[in-house]
């Protein structure tokens, strides 16, 4: 049993051994094999209807698996409710009590529980204290800010020493500034507990921020497990290449191969990058190059360079997005904003980028959000 009511919870591993979900003649989770480590920040994420919230129903209890067991623990859940597992959730909408003061819905799942009033008072002032709201505690919901009621719904949630927190796309109703303060703070609170948080977002940004491990699900499939640096730099298959974070996608067809290079012949000539997955010539391949990568030569010389006409000048504050088109592929280089970055650019452009910079994979499925 987790145990500690200042900060010292301790989380479980979540093991998916073979779990398929079939609704009907649809399957919306084909058979996965997955393991959270005990205390990770771990986050699935995925487009809308890949299948990432029914994971998180079946780790629940809300929805058996028609197939394969659930382990948290080492301890399989099949048959045992989601009352009686060692697991809370948070949906996006937090439900929280309107008439109910802060401390009162932090303590109301004690309250099942049969704790007398006072302890549950002193457990749920310890947290109220933990989500940096204290002063607040006698507050209604509606007298709190959106990250505040956010704060609220995660200790009412911790109240019952979960051993593992469940996240269900928490902050998608927030501003854009309040999702990047809460961010920090589901990090810094998950790293005080030690609870495992398994977080669903369709978001990368999100889950890059704040996750160790990340799940990348397409079609009721995961597609990679990795840390966030692994994923972004080197991602596993084109949607999850596509998927998390910005690319520019270069096709062609692979005409040489060595080194654990290969270059591949396409619309925009003949570009090289690594080939991690061994294609040989003839294979129909996909080149990928983050933006941040791209350069203006200005008369430097790198391994690739791509001769296009300037679109347009998208300002982000702080950087700068360029945008460029070559036989009617967009092209985007994203600079820091020193000023005067992509200013003064137009008509025909040499951009280029290193190899190493580059990655080369077969030709496959492209993200669409």
């Amino acid at each position: 049993m987790v145990v500690g009511v200042t900060g010292e919870l301790r989380g479980k591993n979540v093991v998916l051994d073979g779990v398929t979900m079939v609704f009907g003649d649809f399957t919306a989770v084909h058979r996965t094999d997955l393991e959270v480590k005990a205390g990770e920040f771990f986050s699935i994420l995925g487009p809308s209807g890949c299948g990432k919230t029914t994971i998180l129903r079946m780790i629940s209890g809300f929805l058996e698996p028609t197939s394969g067991r659930i382990l948290i623990g080492g301890e399989d859940m099949a048959g045992i409710g989601p009352n009686r597992r060692p697991t809370a959730l948070i949906f996006q909408n937090l439900a929280l009590f309107p008439l109910m003061p802060v401390w009162e819905n932090v303590a109301f799942g004690l309250e099942a529980r049969g704790m007398p009033k006072r302890q549950r008072r002193e457990r749920a002032m310890q947290l109220i204290e933990l989500v940096a709201l204290k002063g607040h505690e006698n507050k209604r919901p509606t007298e709190l800010s959106g990250g505040q009621r956010q704060r609220v719904a995660i200790a009412r949630a911790l109240a019952v020493e979960p051993s593992v927190l469940l996240l269900d796309e928490p902050l998608s109703a927030l501003d854009l500034k309040l999702r990047q303060h809460m961010r920090a703070e589901l990090k810094a609170i998950q790293r005080k507990t030690g609870v495992t948080f398994i977080y669903i977002t369709h978001d990368q940004g999100e889950a890059l921020t704040m996750s160790d491990r990340i799940a990348v699900m397409n079609q009721g499939r995961i597609e990679q497990v990795d840390t966030t640096d692994m994923l972004y730099d080197n991602p596993a298959t084109p949607f999850v290449a596509t998927f998390v974070g910005e690319q520019n996608v270069f096709r062609g067809r692979v005409v040489e191969a060595a080194e654990g290079f290969a270059v591949i012949e396409g619309p925009s000539g003949r570009l090289r990058g690594r080939n991690r997955d061994g294609l040989a010539p003839g294979a129909e391949a996909l080149l990928f190059v983050r933006p941040e990568r791209m350069q203006f030569l200005n008369g430097a010389a790198l391994d690739n360079e791509i001769a296009a006409a300037v679109d347009r000048r998208d300002l982000e504050g702080p950087f700068v997005n360029v945008f460029l088109r070559r036989d009617g592929n967009e092209i985007m280089v994203h600079l820091t904003n020193s000023g005067a970055a992509g200013r003064n650019l137009t008509g025909e452009q040499r951009i280029g980028f290193a190899a190493a910079d580059a990655l080369v994979l077969p030709a496959g499925e492209l993200a669409r959000e």
